[in-house]
């Protein structure tokens, strides 16, 4: 499927080829990279719905059913209130949201606010619960959170910043990884939920993408919903199979995360667009591993590409327009010939171009 070439993409050509031959840097001095970290704790629903403990919301959530279990029902509901109020500060952000930014992007951000509030209305409503004792027992309480309630939480991925998302943009292939070790050795239940957990994080990067890109994203977690699922059961037996989904899975995160970078290049958010790089390439890299080892070699020089520029913008090392404009022109024709040869449902990444 092809993409045209939205508003955005023209703003980032116009960007990209003014005095596109000096040298840029980000800041007087380097800044020290962000790390990459796993979070360890997870917050399971209805046994097969994962979500990582990765935010200042999620943390609180967790804390609150932690409390919830040892029986202590002050602390959880003011953890809950905790929660609904960094959910209401998120919706204040949202409706805020930078004027620079596309059509698209503007209603995806006015829309978050209001489910923003309406959560926050909901969390709000079940500390109340705890306390009055009408919610008692785990189960309550997960039914009080309900299910259009958590899928809205996702949603507050469009608010947070490079210091949330990055660190764990690499969880998705790690879990992949451990997903096919588990596989490998007939543990099905733990390959189920390792690609469980995997999808985890793919919903978060869903609620920070518009667009294709999104729907590439969404359609992705469904499939492997599906997997976990067969895989659980025991009806795959072909591990290629799981390859295939993987390798797909990767793709659409690259896509996104490239899609994010050439909007934050837009708007001059250099330090954004070297992460938003950085995670491209970590996921083209995964991608093109899943397809196997001729795959991973034709990719591996646009990937080490992206990722030097990733970390000259990202740090505030000196660059030029030029090595954007082609970085990004590579990175985008890698993509393609990727999704091609694994036959992705969205292969094609927007061009960008001087002409």
């Amino acid at each position: 499927m092809k993409l045209a070439l939205k508003p955005l993409a023209a703003a980032i050509l116009i960007a990209a080829t003014q005095l596109s031959a000096v040298a840029f840097a980000q800041t007087a001095t380097a800044t020290a990279p962000i790390a990459i970290q796993s979070p360890s704790d997870w917050i399971i629903y209805d046994k097969t719905t994962c979500t990582p403990v990765a935010d200042s919301i999620s943390l609180h959530l967790d804390a609150a059913r932690k409390a919830f279990d040892a029986k202590d029902t002050k602390k959880a509901a003011a953890e809950m209130r905790t929660v609904a109020d960094k959910l209401r500060e998120q919706a204040v952000r949202a409706a805020k949201a930078d004027k620079t930014r596309v059509e698209s992007e503007m209603k995806l951000a006015q829309d978050t606010s209001m489910h923003m509030n309406a959560v926050a209305g909901k969390v709000s409503a079940t500390a109340a619960g705890i306390e009055n004792g009408k919610i008692k027992t785990r189960a309550d309480l997960d039914k009080a959170i309900d299910k259009a309630a958590r899928a809205d939480m996702d949603r507050r991925w469009l608010m947070a910043d490079v210091t949330t998302w990055y660190p764990v943009s690499e969880e998705p292939q790690r879990h992949f990884g451990s997903a096919a070790t588990a596989f490998a050795r007939k543990d099905y239940k733990t390959a189920a939920t390792e690609i469980r957990k995997a999808t985890g994080y793919m919903r978060l990067e869903s609620g920070r993408v518009t667009g294709d890109a999104r729907q590439t994203l969404d359609s992705s977690v469904a499939e492997l919903d599906k997997l976990a699922t067969a895989v659980e059961k025991g009806s795959v037996k072909d591990e290629k199979i799981m390859d295939k989904t993987f390798a797909n899975a990767d793709h659409a995160l690259a896509l996104a995360h490239r899609t994010n970078a050439a909007e934050s290049w837009a708007r001059k958010e250099y330090d954004e667009t070297g992460y938003e790089l950085k995670a491209a390439a970590h996921d083209l890299e995964s991608a093109a591993g899943w397809a196997g080892t001729e795959a991973r070699a034709g990719a591996s020089g646009v990937v080490a590409d992206t990722r030097a520029l990733g970390d000259k913008l990202a740090t505030g090392a000196t660059w030029t327009r030029d090595e954007v404009v082609r970085d990004f022109a590579a990175l985008g024709h890698a993509l393609n010939e990727l999704g091609h040869k694994i036959g992705a449902k969205q292969h094609d990444a927007p061009a960008i171009s001087r002409s």
